[in-house]
């Protein structure tokens, strides 16, 4: 199966050399983060099928550095197979995306085992802990629709459910709790492996409304102890109004967060993802800093005017017309393996199996921060 993959993949790798604009929230300052450059893109169609299910959905990325493997969610509800993940490994050469290789693919066993049945969950987030051999993964539902957090092997079996506030789960009256399709997206471990962190897409129904044309969405970022599974820390990330209307009055457009990676100074990147029909996609990579934002942990309710919320900076944007770049539904961000000096980043788009969309890994060459001490 490998051979076979990694020959089709690099048939429809697409060379790509660009430099990512560099921009900032304030033009007076220095960015947060020297900008980033792009190495290469490169696609794989819809339609390609992996153990006779569709390959496509990517949701989020992990990367597992004992391996030298990414992995990738999909967030596929049971339409063209049962959730799932792949392991993929990639081939970069100095200055190039050559290759890549799916590995293997497995599915991911509802509490009690077996597979989910259809619309059972929603696979939005995974990270990797190579040390505890294991998994955390998202779902934006259960089978009782309400959001979750789980724990697998890492051939996917299912080890535990993680214990969520009150304030996450929705209530009849559709007061409080997550909103569907907008609960759980981001999802990454800290690098000692002791902190996971998880964002909504968008606000809690209780804490303020979802993004506009006019109003921002106050997402929650909760920390969750690993070994305790408790979540010790909760803040309020404000996300941008949705920047663009689409061309025809009553046409689709939102924006919210699709992925977070953590950084090395306990900063986090943030990817903010806007649609708006007939425009096309705006990514913004944003840098967070939790540090002077106020802890909302235990808050069934926030009141955003008593609260300080989470300090945030552009770092760079992706949008449809940006040097050349094909810019699509980016949900998935990691960083990889150090090649020849220099860290990599890896972003995947969800081609939501749409033949007239494709999975794009995007390979970037970053310098990150120092590790805090």
């Amino acid at each position: 199966m490998r051979t076979i993959l990694l020959s089709t993949a690099l048939a429809l790798s697409l060379p790509l050399y660009a430099q990512a604009q560099d921009t900032a929230s304030n033009p007076d300052t220095d960015p947060p983060l020297p900008a980033p450059k792009l190495i290469g893109e490169f696609v794989l169609p819809t339609g390609l099928t992996i153990q006779g299910k569709g390959f496509g959905g990517l949701s989020d990325l992990s990367y597992d550095p004992k391996t030298d493997q990414f992995y990738a969610i999909s967030d596929d509800k049971g339409d063209f197979g049962p959730p799932r993940f792949y392991t993929l490994k990639l081939d970069v050469k100095k200055d190039r995306f050559a290759g890549l290789d799916i590995t293997s693919e497995h599915d991911l066993q509802r509490p009690g085992g077996g597979i989910f049945g259809e619309n059972g969950a929603d696979g939005e987030g995974i990270a990797v802990d190579p040390a505890q051999q294991r998994i955390f993964w998202s779902s934006e539902r259960d089978e009782k629709g309400v959001p979750a957090i789980y724990t697998a092997d890492q051939t996917g079996a299912f080890a535990t459910s993680l214990p969520l506030p009150e304030a996450y789960i929705p209530n009849k009256e559709g007061t409080k709790g997550a909103r569907d399709n907008l609960s759980f997206e981001g999802l990454d471990l800290s690098a000692d492996g002791k902190t996971l962190y998880v964002s909504t897409e968008n606000a809690l129904i209780q804490d303020g409304p979802k993004a506009s044309f006019t109003e921002q969405s106050p997402s929650r970022i909760m920390l969750i102890d690993t070994e305790t599974r408790k979540p010790t820390a909760q803040y309020i990330y404000m996300t941008d109004e949705i920047p663009a209307k689409p061309l025809q009055e009553g046409g689709s457009a939102d924006n919210g967060i699709s992925a977070l990676a953590t950084l090395p100074d306990g900063r986090l990147v943030i990817v903010e993802r806007n649609y708006s029909e007939g425009i096309g996609n705006n990514i913004r990579f944003y840098i967070a800093d939790l540090t002077d934002a106020t802890n909302v942990n235990g808050e069934e309710k926030v009141d955003l005017s008593k609260i300080t919320p989470v300090q945030k900076r552009l770092w760079f944007t992706l949008k449809a017309g940006l040097d050349g770049v094909t810019v699509d539904n980016i949900e998935d961000i990691a960083f990889g393996p150090v090649v020849d000096g220099a860290q990599t980043m890896l972003t995947t788009t969800d081609n939501n199996f749409n033949r007239h969309q494709a999975t794009r890994f995007k390979l970037f060459s970053v310098k990150l921060p120092k590790a805090q001490n």
